[in-house]
């Protein structure tokens, strides 16, 4: 029933105060986490939509900053760094059965060969959800507070020049772990790459109305590079937990896999990103019409 719900918009009006907007954003995606989560609800697509609601939310944040003030920027922050970090195991535990299932579709193992392997993962899913439950208050208290903070921002002062500054700013800062990840092949340092793609990815969304073409083709660039940046990080995590269980004949031939799959996922996100942040900072926003 939640999936068939409508999801609350995710970008600025035309002609309204962008203070206001922002914050209208903010308040529609913490109702929404708060809902998927209802009941303490642990089933994996409630987790993953209220974990999307809190990043669009924390996008929000970013490009609302210089009107917030550091005080409640770092409180409401620190509230939904605390639920992403409740949550987080939830979401690992269920998407390596995802990523062990996709790893054996697209190179063609067969099912029964890695069946035991299987269903060891997704019995860590279940005895994770059987144990993150009692977590499900405590984030719903922290969005909840969330929510408070956020009613009580004062974004009038905000101006479309702001919001030019951060996604620059954001742009740059994706540009630059870009070349650092060219020249070496530090797993934490694509990490953070695949998360700075993710925030650009919001906050186009989020200012889509002012953009050429209302931004479709950014979104949809950045759409794809996160996608393969997201699969990488998903068969990372499934790499860590096989390396950590028993060390048998159908683990240790998944590893083998992963170890040749993993540099190859992130060389095509990387050259799938290289035109996307081939422009100065500056060019990039300039026919952002804010």
């Amino acid at each position: 029933m939640m999936s068939t719900r409508k999801k609350p918009r995710l970008f600025l009006r035309r002609n309204k105060p962008i203070g206001e907007e922002l914050q209208m954003i903010a308040r529609l995606h913490l109702d929404a986490a708060l809902v998927q989560l209802a009941g303490n609800n642990v089933s994996p697509e409630p987790v993953h939509e209220a974990r999307t609601a809190i990043k669009k939310v924390r996008a929000v944040i970013q490009l609302a900053s210089p009107a917030l003030g550091s005080v409640r920027r770092k409180l409401v922050s620190e509230l939904l760094h605390d639920a992403m970090m409740r949550l987080g195991p939830l979401r690992d535990a269920e998407v390596q059965v995802q990523a062990l299932d996709l790893l054996m579709e697209t190179e063609g193992l067969m099912p029964e060969d890695f069946s035991s392997v299987r269903a060891g993962l997704a019995d860590i899913a279940k005895q994770r959800r059987v144990n993150d439950i009692r977590q499900i208050p405590r984030v719903r208290e922290s969005l909840g507070e969330s929510l408070r903070s956020v009613n009580k921002w004062l974004l009038d002062p905000l101006q479309g020049k702001d919001v030019r500054r951060r996604i620059r700013r954001s742009y740059r800062r994706g540009r630059s772990l870009l070349d650092l990840c060219q020249v070496n092949d530090d797993p934490e340092t694509f990490h953070s790459f695949r998360k700075s793609v993710k925030q650009l990815w919001y906050s186009i969304r989020i200012t889509s109305q002012f953009w050429p073409e209302l931004g479709a083709d950014l979104i949809h660039e950045l759409g794809l590079i996160g996608e393969l940046a997201g699969k990488e990080r998903d068969f990372t995590l499934l790499s860590m937990t096989l390396r950590q269980g028993p060390a048998n004949k159908a683990a240790q031939h998944l590893i083998a896999m992963l170890n040749e799959e993993l540099p190859k996922l992130r060389r095509a996100t990387l050259t799938a990103a290289l035109s996307l942040y081939e422009q100065k900072p500056k060019a990039f926003v300039e026919f952002l019409d804010l």
